[in-house]
């Protein structure tokens, strides 16, 4: 489906991905965004340890997940936005 979406939609300018990098950037930074990350994996794991059935553990590790892969996009479109953001200065 990504690949999809990539040849449906230009490329982003360089200036549109270091915008992008900045803003991506400043909420990895921003302490409220760290502990509701924090707060959200706790929570499944509570849940995960409270969990009555395989099926509602492996749901809630899908959750996990998901959070995770989130924190890694995050983390991947900034470091790699703020490439651009040096060509852009």
């Amino acid at each position: 489906m990504e690949a999809i979406l990539r040849r449906l939609r230009p490329p982003p300018k360089p200036e549109e991905r270091a915008r992008r990098a900045i803003a991506v950037k400043a909420l990895l930074d921003d302490a409220s965004i760290q502990e509701a990350f924090v707060s959200v994996e706790a929570d499944l794991m509570d849940e995960w340890r409270r969990a009555k059935t395989p099926e509602e553990r492996e749901n809630i590790y899908r959750a996990v997940n998901v959070v995770e892969r989130l924190q890694t996009w995050m983390r991947s479109a900034a470091a790699a936005d703020l490439t651009a953001l040096r060509r852009v200065k």
